[in-house]
């Protein structure tokens, strides 16, 4: 008889900005006002963006993960999210700024290139800023303008999403300051 050791447990994380209530409360109500009962929209508790998803991680390598992001030195700075657009592929309408802020970009890179040494594979793609605001949307949805929410950045965090029987909630394990 042979036995065969368990697989390691794993957690499904991402790096993100976690807005202020009030920012959320405002992007919540946006969608509502903006889709109506169109799709699927993301509960005002789970808004955020993400900066970096990471996936499904073992202990290992969420130890990993942290120890890049004690490294991070970046600026605090402020987040106009000023334009609500539709992805028709995945079907997704977000929230986004105009112009993504440097200091924004910077956080992004420097994880990413940090990650690396973790075995983490960035994507190709640029980072495109943005709130999921909505998922399963059909039909056309053109970009606009919207009124802006202004969103101070000081702090960014390591999320885990755990699916329960009544949605997905996102869970703050870890937060780290950016300089003032």
């Amino acid at each position: 008889m042979s036995w065969s050791s368990p697989l390691p447990e794993t957690q499904r994380l991402f790096f993100a900005l976690w807005p202020e209530v009030g920012v959320r409360e405002q992007a919540a109500r946006l969608a509502r006002r903006m889709l109506g009962k169109q799709g699927k929209r993301v509960r005002p508790e789970n808004l955020h963006l993400t900066l970096v998803f990471l996936g499904s991680m073992t202990e290992q390598q969420r130890a990993c993960a942290e120890a890049v992001a004690d490294t991070i030195d970046g600026p605090a700075f402020t987040l106009r999210l000023e334009q609500i657009g539709h992805w028709p592929r995945p079907r997704v309408v977000w929230l986004a700024p105009q112009e993504t802020p440097k200091p924004l970009l910077e956080l992004a890179q420097q994880l990413n290139q940090g990650l690396a040494a973790c075995g983490y594979q960035p994507e190709a793609r640029p980072y495109r800023a943005h709130m999921t605001l909505a998922r399963k949307v059909a039909g056309y949805f053109p970009a606009r303008e919207v009124a802006p929410l202004v969103c101070p950045v000081e702090y960014f965090y390591l999320m885990q999403s755990v699916t329960y029987p009544r949605g997905v909630e996102y869970q703050v394990l870890r937060t780290w300051p950016l300089a003032p």
